[in-house]
């Protein structure tokens, strides 16, 4: 009787279910500056205060994983990502340069590293913002994990094999800008996890805006909904598509349109 009534309930009921009227993905801006003017963006010293406290504890054993913040004693395994990574190491005779673009202070590559240690070699490079390339330096740099203000500069001390978005690319004003510098870096290989589109025939601006559980305040950013025919067409003017992904199964809400995360592995031609 449970099912037969799940299915009589209108789609609508679902959708209200999971909505928040203060949390989640809002709006429709003309401008990322418009945007802006009501985001308090990623760079509040809170946030990093707090990702710094984690990735301590990360690094120190006391916890497992962490993401944003938050603490988790049993991490979800993400095998879009290690399964790409594994197969470009293949092609690169077990050797693998990484450059995460937007890797915070280091959550994929902790998240990754103990499924790549078979590989003769593993270099991981963050491009970041400065207070989190200077946080990393500080105390987290190692022999394999690196901090880099910028692109070109990760790319005078390493030759990446690929270049990972993972959860990042839309929240990068310029998008386009930055993939045409990724692109004419001549990196081989360009991954996107947890992307989300638009379902209309245009990019739309929104504001994220997050829980206080996860920075121990209230949190909001500026950011992307791309229209997902007008990037393909651009990205398949340099590079080929190996496959996409669902990033997970998991349904968010852009007001009250559901959408999901997803990914692709692109080649340079």
């Amino acid at each position: 009787m449970y099912y037969l009534l799940k299915q009589l309930v209108p789609p609508i009921i679902h959708t209200l279910r999971w909505y928040s009227l203060k949390y989640g993905w809002k709006g429709d801006y003309a401008s990322f500056a418009e945007a802006n003017q009501k985001a308090t963006g990623y760079n509040a010293d809170h946030i990093l205060n707090r990702i710094i406290t984690t990735n301590r504890k990360i690094v120190s054993g006391e916890i497992k994983y962490e993401r944003d913040g938050i603490v988790y004693e049993k991490p979800k395994m993400n095998f879009n990502i290690l399964s790409s990574l594994l197969y470009i190491a293949s092609m690169r005779e077990q050797e693998l340069c990484v450059l995460d673009f937007g890797g915070s202070l280091g959550t994929t590559y902790y998240h990754k590293a103990p499924y790549l240690s078979q590989l003769k070699k593993l270099d991981w490079c963050i491009v970041e913002q400065p207070n989190y390339v200077e946080a990393g330096r500080k105390e987290f740099e190692t022999d394999q994990l690196h901090f880099y203000y910028t692109i070109e500069e990760c790319l005078q001390k390493h030759k990446p094999d690929v270049i990972l978005f993972c959860g990042v690319i839309q929240y990068i004003e310029d998008t386009y800008s930055l993939l045409s510098r990724v692109k004419n870096a001549g990196i081989p290989y360009l991954l996107f996890d947890f992307i989300a589109y638009n379902d209309e025939d245009r990019d739309r601006i929104a504001i994220q805006y997050v829980p206080t559980v996860f920075y121990g305040v209230d949190a909001s950013y500026t950011c992307w909904f791309y229209n997902k025919i007008k990037m393909f067409e651009w990205l398949e003017q340099y590079y080929t598509m190996l496959y996409d992904f669902i990033s997970e199964p998991d349904l968010y809400y852009l007001e009250l349109k559901p959408f999901k995360y997803e990914g692709q592995l692109w080649k340079l031609n």
